[in-house]
């Protein structure tokens, strides 16, 4: 992958190296619980993709599982986003993927009409992913989805569909009673963390996906050459967070990479976004932060090339040479016929960039140049540490979520459940 920053509320270097100084002793801490794969702590979620254990349960589950043709996800937050996200860069349309999130009866009627063809339940695959297995969304979207798909394909279903979660809850008991495969992740690891856990590889695994390559990805994500981009990455987080920024716009520059924004929106917003730090102080700095693409450019595009104060942008697109088309030298485009779509498309980029330094607004950009299964991996790996290390830079518990948990516990006070 190929970096790059643009910094205005920077002087020089030495504030981002004085930002990483004061992470050497979290770092080391991080670093040790990778080497000792300890699952004690919750940055175990770096390491749970060198468990032998993991690699067993796919293997034993692509034995089980062919000749699927639909894999449906049910979760929410962590529980589908990241997988939604290396899905829609790297499908080849040989597996559809569909996922129920929120509670929206229409969608399960969508679904169940798009599967009203399918004739075998071997052809389909449910994973129902909820870690504490209370999650109100997803029990009853995987209630609902079942007992329909129930009187469609009758028991078989029911081999076809797997469970994910801790070990010890009734979600997975039920899911035990009912014969269906029930996977345990780690319970140290929160769900905007679980992308390396079975949670993340189980589904790529049914669609169909490299997951030896994002993989080894993932885990490089912490080695010697990938891990102090990690750290400077996060130590400009801070500074802007410091000074002010408020608004953290994730600029998928190509269409592809809109659901990988989304993933990287819940792990910031998540992570960060807290009440109080973890020494009890107002929690006074932090952002919001967005997702846009290049079809925003004549929208909000608009607003932030104004000179909107408070705005820090984070590109990440990819030099996708692998499908192009030449440009006619007629007709309505025929004033770029010297060009292909893909050259526009990076003239475009480039503009974007040229017009971001000329308004003096600060930006980073990846750009991804290698491989896109492990760059995915890699990418995602580099993030969630990136996170943990601002979070530690702004005092906060990167780990923690209890303004999520508020609503939960006014939804079953409301529901008697």
């Amino acid at each position: 992958m190929y970096f790059s920053y643009f910094d205005t509320e920077i002087d020089d270097e030495k504030q981002v190296e004085r930002e990483v100084k004061k992470l050497s002793k979290y770092r080391s801490h991080v670093s040790d619980v990778i080497a000792d794969h300890d699952a004690s702590q919750p940055e175990y979620s770096l390491s749970h993709l060198a468990d032998p254990g993991l690699y067993d349960t796919l293997e034993e589950l692509k034995k089980q599982f062919k000749g699927v043709k639909h894999v449906i996800v049910v979760g929410i937050g962590g529980s589908n986003l990241g997988v939604e996200a290396i899905h829609e860069v790297l499908d080849d349309g040989k597996v559809t993927l569909h996922s129920l999130d929120t509670i929206a009866p229409y969608q399960i009627e969508r679904l169940l009409n798009q599967l009203k063809p399918v004739r075998s339940a071997k052809q389909v695959a449910v994973c129902v992913i909820s870690k504490s297995g209370g999650t109100a969304e997803t029990m009853v979207n995987a209630g609902v989805l079942l007992d329909a798909l129930e009187k469609k394909f009758k028991k078989a279903i029911y081999k076809q569909t797997i469970f994910v979660g801790n070990g010890n809850t009734d979600f997975v008991k039920s899911g035990k009673r009912l014969g269906v495969h029930c996977i345990q992740m780690p319970e140290i690891v929160g769900g905007r963390y679980s992308v390396g856990t079975e949670v993340g590889f189980v589904p790529l695994m049914l669609l169909g996906h490299p997951v030896d390559d994002i993989m080894a990805g993932m885990l490089d994500a912490s080695g010697e050459e990938s891990e102090p981009i990690a750290a400077e990455c996060a130590a400009r987080i801070a500074i802007y967070a410091k000074k002010g920024y408020a608004h953290y716009n994730f600029f998928a520059f190509e269409p592809r990479l809109y659901k990988l924004g989304a993933w990287y929106r819940q792990l910031q917003a998540e992570s960060l976004g807290k009440a109080t730090t973890r020494s009890g102080k107002e929690m006074t700095k932090g952002f919001v932060p967005t997702v846009t693409t290049a079809v925003e450019l004549h929208s909000v595009g608009q607003l932030y090339m104004s000179g909107f104060s408070g705005v820090y942008t984070d590109f990440v697109t990819f030099d996708d040479q692998n499908c192009d088309y030449k440009i006619p030298n007629k007709g309505v485009a025929k004033k770029y016929g010297k060009f292909s779509m893909q050259e526009v498309a990076t003239g475009i980029y480039g503009g974007v960039i040229a017009a971001y330094q000329e308004q003096s607004l600060p930006y980073r950009s990846t750009i991804f140049t290698e491989d896109l299964p492990y760059s995915l991996g890699l990418f995602m790996g580099m993030r969630m540490l990136e996170i943990m290390y601002a979070a530690e830079l702004l005092d906060v518990n990167a780990f923690d979520q209890p303004s999520v948990e508020l609503y939960k516990d006014k939804t079953r006070a409301i529901l008697k459940v």
